[in-house]
């Protein structure tokens, strides 16, 4: 009787390791979320974080993760986005890569709505960092490593203010990581 329960025992054993060996090979970043507190969101921001919610877009070459923290009033939300490179990949196609080609090339990437201003140099934060865009639009990118973030900060505050605050998160984000 022990021989016919211990073979379904080893067979479904094997079926749930051989099932989740390609899950942990492939398995997404951890949840960004952590990084930045809801508190820390709450206190710089002077309003509730309503949600802290985590997503894993399809990235060739790069394992990026997000999360978008929902504050009441929702134009004082908060995003955080975090890529690294995708195991296997080599360094040389790795976020330390895109960087310089973002940031240290004559074609210099501008994303989709952005003002075509220079990436402005932020000091203090990371091995390098940049604010771009603009008030609405804009985000803090900074690198640390060969892993990148990319914080964008909500609400009426003018591109200083911003930067101060996106600085701030990023330093705890870059802590934590």
């Amino acid at each position: 009787m022990r021989s016919g329960f211990v073979v379904p025992l080893v067979v479904l054993l094997a079926l749930a390791t051989a099932a989740a060996a390609p899950a942990a090979a492939g398995a997404p970043d951890p949840d960004p979320c952590p990084l930045i507190s809801r508190a820390e969101i709450d206190a710089l921001q002077r309003a509730p974080v309503l949600s802290a919610t985590s997503s894993v877009p399809d990235r060739p070459a790069f394992s990026v993760s997000q999360c978008f923290y929902t504050v009441v009033p929702f134009s004082k939300s908060v995003s955080l986005e975090v890529t690294r490179r995708e195991p296997g990949t080599p360094a040389a196609a790795g976020p330390r890569a895109q960087w310089k080609r973002w940031f240290h090339s004559e074609a210099k990437v501008v994303e989709a709505g952005e003002e075509e201003d220079p990436p402005l140099p932020v000091p203090g934060v990371g091995d390098e960092a940049f604010w771009m865009g603009n008030a609405v639009t804009g985000a803090l990118y900074v690198l640390q490593g060969d892993v990148s973030i990319r914080i964008g900060i909500g609400g009426a505050d003018d591109v200083p203010v911003k930067i101060d605050k996106a600085t701030r998160l990023a330093r705890k984000a870059l802590a934590r990581l």
